[in-house]
């Protein structure tokens, strides 16, 4: 193998590992350490009591995110698409499908991780 063959190819091997790792950091996996999905969901129910989730944040830190928060995230995202609004038990099913369906997850330390879209604020 001469010498610039295996430049070449140590280049590709570098790119391959730079795109592989902006792969990983596109995709955020919210923690290697995710509780059962029973004690998920006793978790939940205890949330839905309470009226919020202890949800990690897109920048890292934890918030807590009421349910009116995530409902008038689905609302607006309902309102765009010209549908009604929920009702007030359809959120809670919503979420405990999200739940079962691995799109949220909560951690060992009962911090939840969810979509980042639940964060964001309607615009008036």
């Amino acid at each position: 193998m001469t010498s610039k063959q295996r430049n070449t190819s140590s280049r590709a091997a570098k790119m391959r590992r730079q795109a592989k790792a902006r792969g990983a950091r596109s995709t955020r996996t919210p923690s290697p350490k995710l509780a059962s999905l029973s004690e998920s969901l006793k978790a939940f129910e205890q949330a839905c009591a309470v009226g919020y989730l202890s949800a990690i944040h897109p920048d890292g830190h934890v918030q807590q995110l009421s349910f009116d928060r995530i409902r008038d995230h689905f609302n607006a995202a309902f309102a765009a698409d010209g549908e009604s609004p929920l009702a007030p038990d359809e959120l809670a099913t919503l979420l405990a499908a999200d739940l079962r369906e691995g799109e949220m997850a909560m951690r060992t330390d009962g911090v939840w991780a969810v979509h980042e879209s639940y964060f964001a604020t309607s615009e008036v």
